[in-house]
C-alpha cells in the first residue's frame, strides 16, 4: 500500500505530538544559548543525555512488555503504600507548579504579541482554550494544531 506525504504525516501525528512534549522551544533556546555561549564543550553532555534517555526509555519498553503493567504500577505493587503516597504527594505538588508555569508562559506568550490583555488574562484565555478542547473531546483538531507548531518551531530554528 502506497501512502501519499499527507497520509505518512497523518500516520506520525501522534509520535509528532509525543516529541513535542520531549522536546520544547525551551529546549531548543537553551541549547542554542548552550551552543552560542560554550560552542562544542558542552557536546558531551548532549552525548550523554541521548545515552541516558535511550537507556531510560529502553528499560521501561522492556519493563511494560515483560509484565503487562506500567512502571508505576510495578512501583506501588512491589514497593507498597508508601511509594504510592509519595507519589501522588509529589504528583498533586508538581502538577501545580507545571500548570502554574505553563499559564504563565502562556500569557507572557500572549501578552508580548497582543499587549492589549495583561499576562494574567492571557493566561487565563489560554486556561479556558485548554480545558474547551478537553470537554469537547477534540482530541483530532489537538493532534492537528500540535503538528503544524512543531513543524513551525522546526523550520524556524533552521
Amino acid at each position: 500500500m502506497k501512502l501519499n506525504f499527507f497520509q505518512m504525516l497523518a500516520l506520525m501525528g501522534p509520535g509528532i505530538a509525543v516529541a513535542a512534549t520531549g522536546v520544547g522551544a525551551g529546549d531548543m533556546i537553551s541549547a542554542t544559548n548552550a551552543g552560542a555561549n560554550f560552542g562544542t564543550v558542552l557536546l558531551w553532555a548532549l552525548v550523554w543525555g541521548a545515552v541516558l534517555k535511550f537507556a531510560l526509555n529502553e528499560g521501561v519498553g522492556r519493563w511494560q512488555l515483560a509484565t503487562g503493567t506500567t512502571l508505576l504500577e510495578g512501583w506501588v505493587e512491589r514497593l507498597g503504600r508508601p511509594v504510592q503516597y509519595f507519589f501522588l504527594l509529589y504528583l498533586l505538588i508538581w502538577s501545580f507548579l507545571v500548570g502554574g508555569g505553563l499559564l504563565s508562559a502562556s500569557g507572557i506568550a500572549g501578552h508580548t504579541v497582543f499587549p492589549g490583555l495583561s499576562v494574567a488574562q492571557w493566561g487565563i484565555i489560554h486556561a479556558l482554550a485548554a480545558c474547551v478542547m478537553v470537554w469537547a473531546g477534540r482530541f483530532g483538531f489537538f493532534l492537528t494544531v500540535m503538528k503544524v507548531l512543531v513543524g513551525l518551531m522546526f523550520v524556524s530554528f533552521l
